[in-house]
């Protein structure tokens, strides 16, 4: 393999959900400037044109859906529109993804719960299911799925939310078995485990759900756990995005780079 055009993804088309904000929009821009055509699926509308805008920008054939994950039907369409408009999904990027407020077991109301398992887990399994004979047909693909650094150690209430964390958790065993099925296919899966990410939807969310003094302080004794002692932002996503895209990881399967800053 020729080291210099091993991250080349010229003539791919991705597939990103939760692609309108933070680390899906940084996920977009990466693959589109190593030369990915790139779908990017929303349930914000607006926000997935704006990440299509910039998509564009990079001089690559985009498309944007609005399109919940959690719903079937939507999922179906989603990858439907995509290969009617740029004719492949080589690679996959389950990132869709929520946090409501971060209560513990006893106070979670069915609602919180549901909804929280429908996106963040059951919406990588339709998303998966969905694609997976476009790359059975091909022969190969990559899947990239968005885990969390809490799935492997679930932090305490004031870093997210149980069943946030378990459904991270459940994210992680469904890509080492879902790689483990499809290995021979040619088709490779894998997850990103990000820890604390800045500039993000979810860090606004966290945050409006605290008073700003108390915020200010979880944050604090998050960095002060950490090894690089700071929050990431979106685009420190983007080198391990490419990598596990292309085939500079074409022997990497089933396996969680956690993105930290060394934290878990």
């Amino acid at each position: 393999m020729d080291g210099r055009n091993m991250f080349d993804l010229s003539g791919r088309v991705a597939l990103v959900t939760g692609g309108g904000y933070g680390i899906g929009r940084s996920i977009c821009e990466a693959v589109a400037e190593f030369g990915a055509d790139v779908a990017i699926a929303d349930i914000d509308d607006d926000a997935a044109h704006e990440t299509a805008g910039i998509v564009r920008q990079l001089g690559r054939r985009t498309l944007a859906i609005k399109a919940d994950v959690s719903n079937s039907a939507d999922v179906e369409r989603m990858v439907q529109e995509t290969l009617s408009k740029l004719g492949a999904i080589d690679i996959l990027f389950n990132n869709a993804g929520l946090l409501i407020g971060s209560s513990p077991v006893h106070e979670t109301t069915d609602e919180i719960w549901d909804r929280t398992m429908a996106v963040n887990l059951r919406g990588v399994f339709l998303c998966t299911r969905a694609v997976l004979p476009v790359m059975l047909k091909q022969k190969k693909g990559s899947i990239i799925n968005t885990a969390s650094a809490g799935g492997i150690v679930p932090g305490d209430r004031t870093l997210g939310s149980v069943v946030y964390d378990v459904t991270k958790g459940a994210v992680i065993t469904f890509t080492r078995k879902t790689a483990a099925e499809y290995g021979r296919e040619g088709i490779r899966v894998n997850a990103i485990a990000p820890g604390m990410i800045a500039d993000t939807k979810f860090a606004a969310e966290r945050r409006a759900v605290r008073p700003k003094e108390e915020s200010m302080k979880v944050g604090q004794a998050y960095m002060d756990r950490t090894a690089l002692g700071r929050f990431g932002r979106p685009g420190e996503l983007k080198g391990i995005a490419v990598y596990l895209a292309s085939d500079a990881s074409s022997y990497a399967t089933g396996q969680v780079f956690v993105v930290d800053a060394g934290w878990s």
